[in-house]
């Protein structure tokens, strides 16, 4: 506070105790719109115009809300050390000499007070020398400049005693808020403040000299313009509520001029947006010596793959970031996601073309598919496991077709679309996932026609597969996309086992079909997550192989119409496993190998019509799936 171009100041002589009592039942928030006429403060000594009252001693706030810009300005022991160091240790030489400076600075104020003071005389001797000629009364007043001048500076202390200035200059001002008051305010050079189960929001920048906060105290800081100086030791106690933007912050909020002793907690209000952004930031400054334990954070605060610590940094406070291991819940998602983006398009030959009947005509053919199932994801340390459910729907047409009565070929288009949601609970809390997208692709098939419906295939398809992909916990909110090709390559041969026809001329038959496919993966994603971490599916870019046999009961009856009940064994391997990759850290679920049976039936009408309906599961060492999916073929 300067106090330079201080002049006369006011003050109260009489009692040196003046407490009152502040507040209302009124609550509000810090952001609230201050009434006008609200800048006046309380003060120990008035110096200027904007102090609203002075010469208090203390404010008392108990059980009451009061919101106001300053609150107090303690400035009399800042005016006393002010005059004693520059003037005098003798109080009232002290304040002679800085009114005789303040006038030598500013002469206009002097020569006022003079005027006031000879114009006053001129009237007085107009009275008692009624005959006294206007020149003579100057004359008298010129003579009586210096005593005017002398007695000017004598003023302000002229009728007051040695212990009435002592009592003036010593006066000081402490703050009580007390029985769960709300406060908000500046203080500024308060010599002391006392803060019992209550909260206090300071403004601006504040300093307290004597701070001593008791059960439930908390002192919250709301923007980075706002903060605290306590100049004597800190006993500790309080709950200091951060809810600045940390980003934003570029010096310490909280500074301690000596030392810090006893614990005290430190609450963060703000979302942490970007952790790794946080670390090296100076939260608490202790010039004087402070425990490591003298601040710690009340809770664990903690995003996507970084905990914020509060780390004794010399005799400060700073933030650090502790990089943690995948959490379990991330991990079961981003993996599951990552496998969905790569299989949930894939198909087999009889998903699409369940017309492994002999053709003897040429003919073209358009095809649909729609799939329903749920899978569950077990994770290493986590008792539930995460579940998802997923549908879609596959579209496809034949564009060309070739035939002779020994081999047929093939080609044509499909698109589809198909979405996924899954959950996972844990510890009270869940995280949900949603992939939605699309695929786009082309297949060919051969082939060959032998007698009875036996003989080999062919079956290769290529596809473009875009999705968007939600992620949501309780913290955070990740939005990515997935993108990329997969192609397969199937071979397998049709066998007849046994055949026999009934007494109506119904055809009974029993294939055994051996199957191998190969099914390349190349669908990936890589973002920066919203806690700028860098997160890369993986699983990828892999080769998966399925070999199995399939056996089918086809009935054919006189009326043209075939029943083909079906069943599938199939031993599916991945080169790798699903899993993510989060600034370099990578965590994989173990599941390279699944077991598959599925089973169904067939139902062609006329030639023309076919339908299927099929039931598939899996069974992995850490998942599980289910899946129904209906087909619908038709032939012209």
């Amino acid at each position: 506070m300067d106090v330079a171009c201080s002049g006369q100041f006011d003050f109260l002589s009489g009692s040196a105790d003046r407490p009152v009592e502040l507040g209302n039942d009124t609550e509000f928030t810090f952001s609230d719109k201050l009434t006008k006429g609200m800048s006046s403060y309380y003060s120990s000594g008035k110096t200027d115009s904007t102090s609203s009252d002075s010469s208090y001693t203390t404010l008392n706030i108990n059980g009451k809300n009061y919101n106001a810009p300053i609150l107090a300005v303690d400035n009399m022991p800042i005016v006393k050390k002010y005059i004693t160091t520059e003037y005098s240790d003798d109080l009232k030489e002290a304040v002679r000499k800085q009114l005789k400076s303040l006038y030598d600075k500013r002469p206009e104020l002097l020569n006022k007070q003079k005027d006031l003071v000879k114009e006053d005389w001129r009237k007085k001797l107009k009275v008692i020398y009624p005959n006294l000629a206007n020149e003579k009364i100057e004359q008298v007043l010129q003579k009586l400049d210096l005593t005017i001048e002398k007695g000017l500076l004598e003023a302000p202390i002229k009728n007051i005693t040695e212990e009435q200035i002592k009592d003036i200059f010593n006066k000081t001002l402490q703050v009580n808020i007390t029985h769960n008051s709300h406060v908000a305010g500046q203080v500024l050079e308060l010599t002391k403040m006392t803060l019992n189960d209550s909260l206090w929001e300071p403004r601006r920048h504040s300093d307290i000299h004597t701070l001593e906060t008791s059960n439930n105290a908390r002192i919250r800081l709301n923007t980075k313009d706002e903060t605290l100086t306590v100049h004597n030791d800190y006993a500790g106690g309080a709950h200091f509520l951060f809810k600045q933007d940390l980003h934003h912050i570029t010096q310490p909020s909280l500074i301690f001029d000596k030392n810090v002793i006893g614990e005290s907690k430190v609450v963060l209000e703000q979302e942490l947006g970007k952790i790794k952004a946080l670390k090296g930031k100076k939260l608490i400054e202790v010039k004087g010596t402070a425990d490591a334990t003298a601040f710690s954070f009340d809770r664990e605060y903690k995003k996507g793959l970084y905990k914020l610590l509060l780390n004794h940094c010399e005799n400060d406070f700073c933030l650090d970031v502790q990089k943690l291991a995948i959490p379990v819940a991330t991990l079961a998602l981003y993996s599951q996601q990552a496998q969905m983006a790569n299989t949930l398009f894939g198909l087999q030959l009889s998903d699409r073309n369940s017309d492994i009947f002999n053709r003897t005509l040429a003919h073209k053919s358009i095809w649909v598919r729609a799939i329903d199932g749920y899978s569950n994801q077990n994770v290493q340390g986590n008792a539930t496991p995460a579940e998802s459910h997923q549908k879609g729907v596959q579209i496809g047409g034949d564009l060309f077709e070739w035939q002779n009565p020994n081999n047929q070929l093939l080609f044509g288009l499909m698109v589809g679309q198909a979405k996924q949601h899954s959950k996972l609970y844990r510890a009270n809390t869940s995280i949900t996932g949603d992939m939605k997208g699309y695929a786009m692709g082309a297949y060919a098939t051969w082939q060959q026609l032998q007698d009875k419906q036996t003989g080999a295939y062919i079956d290769s398809w290529l596809q473009y597969q875009h999705f968007r992909h939600h992620l949501n916990d309780e913290n955070s909110s990740e939005r990515y996309k997935t993108k990329g090709w997969t192609a397969s390559l199937e071979v397998g041969y049709n066998a007849l086992l046994a055949e026999h026809f009934t007494k109506k001329g119904n055809r009974v038959g029993f294939y055994l079909q051996p199957q191998v496919q190969l099914i390349r993966f190349g669908v990936d994603g890589h973002f920066i997550d919203s806690n700028d971490t860098n997160v890369t599916l993986l699983g990828t870019h892999q080769w998966q192989s399925r070999v199995g046999v399939q056996a089918k009961l086809p009935v054919t009856f006189t009326n043209d119409i075939t029943l083909q009940p079906f069943t599938t064994f199939n031993v599916i391997h991945q080169a790798k496993n699903f899993g993510v990759e989060m600034d370099g850290e990578r965590r994989v679920v173990d599941n390279k190998i699944t077991l598959e049976g599925q089973i169904g039936v067939a139902v062609k009408v006329k030639s023309h019509l076919t339908l299927q309906a099929s039931f598939n599961r899996q069974t992995g060492k850490n998942r599980q799936a289910r899946q129904g999916a209906l087909n619908l073929q038709w032939a012209f």
